[in-house]
């Protein structure tokens, strides 16, 4: 997607130069201190570009490309393949400036983004499975029409990224370290240069989601390497390699980059979601995920600042994303257990959830394909419980009154990651 002779080592003249070609094109989002930091150990800011009218920072990197290239982008036309947040943001603002915007999604992108595209007046094309499916179709219509081909290593894109950087300085000087979820890496190294630019001492952690460990990878091979994607609640994230522009500008400098668990992700939207009151995406909740997971300790007590990159998730997604999270934080419990084929039966079962005040969320009883004797049925039950306390608490009385009672297997054992350290990459050059 760039020139692989040629890399760009991003400097910070180019951002500088960006905040001034899109200050009336996009939102100066809020810093906000993170509610949750008050039964935190850490001090935590909260960056919202999920606030950005198409809801991502992308917005900024593709303003800035349209404003420094109108010329040739509105001759030419721009295809933009992607997952979400950059066709959106390309929709927008090719409507706002004139330019006429393709966006090439795959199949499995959610219908109603690829609506919001098309009320834009971008034409859309559904192709492939995946985003490098999406990918080698754009640039097969890139070399036979001559479109141009947004790509998120554009270094006038990556400069339009930086200037979340230069804000975060600018709100908070005092900060100490930034986190910021990693998709190609534009963002981490615009970001990075701008931060450290402007403060020295801020540390920049580059963060994303353990199945798919492209810069990490990266770091330990000391160029891009191509990793398998796997799907998982950071989509946002999903690239198979991280940008060859975006990687000479990171090499040398970046601080650490983090895995975090996919479990904690959901356990990050759903925290955002009931104490910030504030909607993110899987990719935007990486960089608190990161601390929720216990993976930054040399932080507790700093002034953190993790950047919420998006909150472009459909409903339905969001739905099942916040029942597996409170599944895995021990709030919602599955479990099976035998009772009297008769009326006392399950009116037992049901003072026993009252009385531990959990909340019975359903209820299914199975009498045919059971192993014990005909008198007995098994109730397939799901409540609600406040906390992990809680949780143990009522299984604990479950286990007590019904011997033989199963409950569904957590897929992360919480107390297990909260101990495995995190990954390193080579210290940034003094």
């Amino acid at each position: 997607m760039c020139d692989t002779d040629n890399v760009h080592v991003l400097n910070f003249n180019e951002i500088k130069q960006a905040a001034e070609k899109i200050e009336d094109g996009i939102i100066h989002t809020p810093l906000c201190e993170a509610k949750m930091s008050k039964c935190m150990d850490y001090e935590i800011y909260l960056k919202c570009e999920n606030l950005q009218y198409t809801g991502s920072c992308a917005e900024r990197g593709i303003r800035n490309l349209f404003v420094s290239r109108h010329d040739e982008v509105t001759t030419s036309g721009v295809i933009v393949p992607s997952i979400g947040n950059l066709a959106i943001g390309a929709a927008y603002h090719g409507e706002a400036l004139g330019i006429q915007v393709t966006v090439v999604l795959p199949d499995r992108t959610p219908p109603a983004l690829a609506q919001r595209c098309s009320e834009l007046n971008a034409d859309v094309v559904i192709c492939g499975e995946t985003l490098e499916d999406a990918t080698n179709y754009a640039k097969k219509v890139h070399m036979e029409t001559g479109q141009f081909l947004l790509s998120p290593d554009e270094p006038a894109v990556m400069a339009g990224l930086g200037t979340v950087g230069m804000e975060i300085i600018t709100q908070l000087p005092e900060a100490d370290a930034v986190i910021v979820p990693v998709g190609s890496g534009g963002l981490l190294a615009s970001v990075l240069i701008a931060c450290t630019k402007l403060k020295c001492s801020c540390l920049v952690y580059g963060v994303e989601c353990a199945k798919v460990p492209k810069m990490l990878k990266a770091c330990q091979a000391g160029h891009p390497v191509t990793v398998p994607v796997v799907p998982n609640l950071a989509e946002g994230l999903n690239t198979s390699i991280v940008g060859r522009n975006a990687f000479a500008t990171i090499k040398g400098r970046l601080d650490r980059v983090l895995e975090v668990d996919e479990v904690h992700i959901a356990r990050a939207m759903i925290s955002v979601l009931e104490r910030e009151r504030l909607v993110t995406d899987g990719a935007g909740a990486c960089a608190l995920a990161a601390i929720m997971q216990g993976l930054v300790p040399e932080l507790r007590g700093k002034r953190t600042v993790c950047i919420l990159t998006g909150g472009n998730i459909d409903s339905s997604r969001l739905s099942r994303t916040i029942h597996r999270g409170l599944s895995a934080w021990g709030r919602l419990i599955r479990f099976a257990v035998p009772m009297g084929d008769n009326r006392s039966g399950l009116e037992n079962l049901a003072k026993v959830i009252s009385d531990e005040h959990a909340v019975l969320k359903s209820l299914v009883t199975e009498q045919m394909w059971v192993q014990s004797d005909v008198g007995t049925t098994w109730a397939n039950a799901v409540v609600e419980t406040a906390n992990e306390e809680h949780s143990d608490n009522f299984k604990d009385r479950i286990r007590h009154l019904y011997p033989s009672a199963r409950f569904a297997v957590i897929e992360v054992n919480d107390k297990k990651c909260a101990n495995v350290p995190p990954k390193v990459c080579p210290n940034r050059n003094v």
